[in-house]
């Protein structure tokens, strides 16, 4: 007798889905930080590209991106994804709620702080948000005790809460520091590369890697890569990132260097899963958001090289981060959002239609394409052509920091373009037999 067939991870579940405002609400405010971030680069991109030691704007810009947008996204995420994909009991939505009110609040209050360099405002926000973070990981980790099936993506992200408590309470260690100044001078930059390690690459990279494995072979329809694949990759980054931490916190360089090379080679072994995801797919074309995590992935391979360079010549840090940031994880961000958002939608709308008869429309029928199309090849000229600028400046060829402006309008314009499609999703609504859905 044949057994019932096995179900692979669904990514909506209505039955263990999140109430729709506590993802689309982070998500949403997510964007509204990167809008409000592009504002910033272009009216104040001379002092953010310039040292960035004790620089208000510089320091702004950079927790405005990886706290007012990134993990905004990135907590209604985990909301939304941890129990649909682990089968675990669903976020409350009122705390989540709670949760969200508090970590946007204390976000905000944090870039205020850093841009006015208020020290106040800056313990004030820092302490929310490190507590906003701890009732976060402790409703993720609540819907993954309960658990009833772990994926590879599951573990990603269950390590990537680990990087993203040790990222802000660092973070609020090196607050405390500009205050108090008990941290030696003899570590440099060590303790601030200490902090920029464990956000960038444990926080962001595990959490885009672990969410890129369970969505991207869904969105192909691919072939997933083997579990032991998946689980050698995840044991490189974090014994590589953490010793890394370690070892910068000890001035030990030798051992530095060793760490990041591990971790370097467990994001080699994500990039051969990755590609022979896309040979073995079987939707030949590349749909937007697809294009978004190919593009995004592309980028990631300039921004490492750059960033190792960094290691021995700090000017190539600049371009290196700008890549990273915006090249991979906002890119890979944004392409994920065009399936996330309307799927949910999507789901809303089949829950509250009217009659069984209204048509819902179809994904790709939620917002308009072509305007979609538009603002995927502004934001990525943009981020190209901003990193080649300064590229050009690391190398003295030019000063970037004035000529950064005309591209990042650029970057604005595809952000606007995005903001516009997600509002497009939105408004969308079932259909009865005489209505045509947008186009």
């Amino acid at each position: 007798m044949k057994g019932p067939k096995k179900a692979g991870p669904q990514v909506i579940d209505p039955a263990l889905s999140p109430p729709i405002y506590v993802p689309i609400g982070m998500a949403l405010a997510g964007v509204l930080g990167l809008l409000v971030l592009q504002a910033l680069v272009i009216a104040k991109a001379p002092m953010i590209f310039g040292p960035f030691r004790f620089n208000p704007a510089a320091l702004a810009a950079v927790h405005l991106f990886t706290l007012g947008f990134a993990t905004s996204v990135m907590i209604g995420a985990f909301h939304q994804i941890t129990p649909v994909m682990m089968r675990g009991r669903p976020v409350e939505g009122g705390w989540a709620l709670l949760q969200g009110l508090a970590y946007l609040a204390g976000s905000w209050a944090l870039v205020w702080g850093f841009y006015r360099s208020a020290g106040p405002w800056i313990t004030a926000g820092g302490t929310l948000v490190v507590l906003a973070l701890v009732v976060f990981a402790a409703l993720v980790v609540r819907a993954m005790r309960s658990a009833t099936q772990w994926t590879v993506a599951g573990r990603f992200m269950a390590a990537a809460l680990s990087f993203v408590l040790g990222t802000v309470i660092w973070g609020l260690v090196l607050a405390f520091n500009l205050r108090r100044g008990f941290l030696p001078d003899s570590l440099d930059y060590s303790p601030l590369g200490a902090h920029v390690l464990l956000g960038l690459g444990g926080w962001f990279m595990l959490t885009v890697f672990g969410v890129s494995y369970q969505l991207f072979p869904m969105f192909a329809l691919t072939n997933r890569p083997s579990a032991a694949s998946g689980h050698a990759v995840l044991a490189k980054l974090s014994a590589g990132l953490w010793g890394a931490f370690a070892s910068l916190l000890l001035h030990l360089p030798a051992l530095t260097a060793a760490c990041l090379l591990l971790a370097a080679a467990g994001a080699a072994r994500y990039a051969a899963d990755f590609f022979a995801m896309m040979r073995q797919r079987r939707r030949p074309e590349l749909d937007l958001s697809m294009r978004y995590g190919v593009t995004a992935l592309a980028f990631l391979v300039p921004a490492a090289l750059l960033l190792l360079l960094s290691v021995r010549h700090r000017a190539f840090a600049v371009p290196g981060a700008w890549l990273f940031l915006f090249g991979f994880v906002a890119t890979m961000i944004l392409g994920m959002l065009y399936r996330i958002i309307p799927f949910l939608f999507w789901h809303h709308l089949m829950r509250n239609r009217r009659s069984k008869t209204q048509r819902l429309p179809k994904l790709d029928e939620m917002f308009a394409q072509r305007t979609a199309r538009a603002g995927y090849f502004c934001w990525t000229a943009g981020v190209l052509l901003t990193g080649l600028l300064l590229l050009g400046g690391a190398l003295g060829w030019w000063d970037a920091r004035y000529l950064v402006r005309g591209s990042a309008i650029l970057n604005l314009t595809g952000s606007l373009l995005f903001a516009g499609t997600i509002l497009q999703v939105l408004r969308a609504r079932p259909l009865d037999g005489r209505e045509r859905s947008m186009g």
